[in-house]
């Protein structure tokens, strides 16, 4: 009977541990493969995380036409309640304002999506969406938050890590984004 009750319980557990999504752990390193989309046209967009720590900076390349870095302030990764989407960033290193964040949302920014449902990001109201369609990596289904702007416009998917609440997919921004791979 022990046995049986072990064997049931490992595959118990082996269950919930492969069910569980993916939230992959950004760090310094870390790179991101993804997609931009401005005007329609699609460009490969690689970033990668530059610095975790004061002052935080993700560096940027798009094939044929440059790279570049965004620099973050510390309070700005902390609190920022703004983002930053340029159509056509500049070359080289652009240093964002002290409540602009690109490619993530703040710390507190995040914690208020937990905890209220909703949040307010350049002015535009956003309120959690069910996600309708999984985002996967592979076969592995990531772990993610959809929000959408109060005029239904904007949408925003958010990988659910309070560290590193990166953006995963935009739709109804300047310059949408599609992340297809983190390593």
């Amino acid at each position: 009977m022990k046995k049986i009750l072990l064997t049931f319980f490992a595959l118990c557990l082996t269950i919930v541990v492969f069910a569980q999504k993916l939230s992959p752990t950004i760090k310094e390193g870390t790179v991101i493969s993804s997609s931009a989309f401005v005007q329609g046209q699609e460009f490969p967009l690689m970033l990668k995380i530059k610095s975790a720590v004061t002052p935080f900076a993700i560096e940027w390349t798009v094939e044929g036409y440059g790279d570049g870095t965004f620099v973050m302030t510390e309070n700005a990764v902390a609190k920022g309640n703004r983002l930053f989407s340029p159509t056509q960033p500049s070359l080289g290193v652009t240093k964002l304002a002290d409540d602009e964040t690109f490619g993530m949302i703040s710390k507190e920014a995040y914690k208020t999506l937990v905890d209220k449902k909703e949040l307010t990001l350049s002015g535009i109201t956003f309120k959690v969406k069910p996600v309708a369609t999984a985002m996967k990596f592979g076969d592995k289904e990531l772990d993610v938050t959809h929000i959408v702007g109060a005029e239904g416009k904007l949408e925003l998917w958010i990988l659910n890590n309070e560290k590193f609440p990166l953006i995963l997919q935009t739709s109804g921004m300047p310059t949408d984004i599609l992340v297809v791979d983190i390593k």
